[in-house]
């Protein structure tokens, strides 16, 4: 199994450092010289997550985007932009198609489907997204649209299955800098709309990116890998905006292989904390 770690913007040339370890080669990526406390908070992700990975059997990918420096940094234990079932955080993906389309037609959310936004999002109602994606949005494939207008092109949707969409990192990435950073794809009514949401989650859902502050606003996913047909295994991935003060940052976790859903989100809380440690 490959262990990385890499940080960088891709909109600047990359230059490109290989460093070896005992057991692996991680690679880091940078695209300016790192300020002090984030060349430690790359030591702090890559020794939490080496750790991790030498006792469990999981395999993961977290990426943080600081808002104040616009720097990336990303952990796997796996190979780099691995393509991993979205589980329900595809939810925000399905409100901020709808509210596109709403925007597009002129129209107003009607009482039904702001219900079963609420339901979808604040209790993650499988039964409300796909209602959502039947009845307004004319079927599950209609996500795609979606997809390639934001050019997540490691991203593929399940037509049979919404929670078995396939994505990376680094499109789930560019999902959420559509939605609280300047947007071509939605207005900044719709992106608070949804954001509100998101910041209420129900008690039952406060954990993954939920680790890193009082103030978050994220959604989670988890879902009973039914490919594997001997031993059961999790996919659990968790997405959002962690801020404390006037600092915030975006970060998305995914993962599958895991035992149990607690030890999936414990070590995406592990890694939110470490991020919120060094960057808020």
């Amino acid at each position: 199994m490959t262990l990385g770690f890499w940080f960088g913007d891709s909109a600047t040339t990359e230059q490109e450092e290989t460093v070896e370890t005992e057991s692996t080669t991680s690679q880091i990526v940078a695209t300016e010289e790192p300020k002090e406390n984030e060349e430690e908070l790359e030591n702090k992700l890559q020794q939490k997550g080496d750790q991790w990975a030498k006792e469990h059997p999981n395999s993961l990918e977290f990426r943080v985007y600081d808002l104040d420096t616009e720097q990336t940094y990303t952990y796997t234990n796996d190979e780099k932009d691995k393509k991993y079932k979205t589980a329900s955080i595809v939810k925000v993906a399905v409100a901020m198609l709808l509210l596109h389309e709403k925007e597009e037609d002129q129209e107003e959310l009607t009482d039904e489907e702001e219900d079963l936004l609420s339901e979808m999002i604040l209790s993650s109602d499988n039964e409300a997204a796909s209602s959502l994606l039947d009845d307004s949005l004319g079927g599950y494939e209609s996500l795609q649209t979606l997809f390639d207008e934001l050019d997540m092109g490691g991203t593929k949707v399940d037509a049979d299955n919404w929670g078995n969409t396939t994505t990376t990192t680094k499109d789930q990435m560019k999902l959420l800098q559509e939605l609280y950073l300047s947007s071509q794809y939605l207005t900044e009514e719709s992106q608070d709309y949804i954001i509100d949401l998101m910041s209420h989650i129900d008690r039952e859902q406060s954990w993954g990116v939920y680790a890193g502050s009082s103030n978050v606003s994220l959604k989670n996913g988890w879902l009973d890998d039914e490919m594997n047909g001997i031993n059961e295994e999790w996919i659990v991935s968790s997405i959002g905006k962690v801020t404390r003060g006037d600092n915030s940052y975006l970060a998305v976790a995914l993962s599958d292989k895991n035992p149990t859903i607690e030890e999936g989100s414990q070590i995406i809380e592990d890694l939110v904390r470490i991020s919120s440690d060094y960057l808020l």
